[in-house]
């Protein structure tokens, strides 16, 4: 989807890469994807087995969980950094009841405020009711906890809070960009899912190395923060696609039924124009 303008600054919604049918495929897809991963992760043991090297590479230590880095720079101020990208998109939207060349945006506006919240808040969500624990809290790397696959901590549940990977969802959360990128100017979307996947894999990194998270962990709010963004994209986005679809393709067909008698009968005024 595209916003177009046309002559006399009107606005319409068309239809380039994005539907709302591919929208949710698209989320099931996420969803089945973090599944099969989760599966191979449990079958190979690699969330142990990562974890285990990066904490014999601190020297048997989380060495950077406090590094300024790190603990400051990358978790903290990163999480400003997130929370700071809403207000230009808020104070937009705020904008466009009153700024007339605003209001063609206004939906789009609306889904950047509303989806990377509710992305943020599904993955919240998630850490305060699965119950699983860090890293850093578990025996094999200097806690007092014992270590329990995720699939099994799942079903057995607990009192931990650190599944999904909060931190990681303050960039995934802005898949949201790739979706208003697709309905705005399609050519910025790549752009955009590069600096949401790029900032969602910087936090999640940060964490790991600091003992607060698994893969696993980031890899399921990969998917919940897609899963979100795309719903929402389904639901505020592509909303008025298919009116507009209809209408259009309603037009284009009726010019293109030319009946054949008319066409092959000349205008009178042709004849009088060139004089015969």
């Amino acid at each position: 989807m595209s916003l177009s303008t046309e002559s006399g600054g009107r606005h319409t919604m068309h239809n380039s890469t994005l539907s709302r049918r591919g929208l949710i495929f698209s989320a099931l897809i996420a969803l089945a994807g973090a599944l099969l991963a989760t599966l191979i992760i449990h079958q190979f043991q690699l969330d142990l087995t990562l974890a285990q090297w990066i904490f014999a590479w601190e020297g048997h230590q989380w060495a950077l969980k406090d590094h300024w880095l790190f603990s400051e720079v990358l978790h903290q101020r990163g999480r400003q950094f997130s929370i700071t990208l809403l207000l230009p998109c808020l104070i937009l939207l705020l904008a466009s009841g009153i700024r007339p060349r605003l209001r063609p945006y206004r939906r789009v506006l609306a889904y950047l405020v509303i989806a990377p919240l509710i992305a943020s808040g599904m993955v919240l969500l998630g850490k305060h009711s699965t119950g699983v624990d860090c890293p850093w809290s578990l025996q094999p790397f200097g806690g007092d906890r014992p270590y329990i696959p995720l699939l099994q901590q799942l079903f057995n549940g607990g009192d931990g809070s650190c599944f999904p990977a909060g931190h990681a969802s303050a960039g995934y959360a802005w898949l949201a960009l790739y979706f208003a990128a697709a309905a705005v100017q399609p050519r910025w979307r790549y752009a955009a899912l590069a600096l949401a996947l790029g900032l969602g894999l910087l936090f999640g990194a940060t964490q790991q190395l600091r003992g607060a998270h698994f893969l696993s962990h980031d890899i399921w709010s990969l998917a919940l923060c897609w899963c979100c963004c795309a719903l929402m994209a389904a639901l505020m986005l592509a909303l008025k696609l298919t009116p507009w679809r209809d209408c259009s393709t309603h037009r284009v067909s009726s010019m293109m039924q030319l009946n054949p008698a008319t066409e092959l009968q000349p205008h009178a005024s042709a004849f009088r124009s060139t004089g015969r």
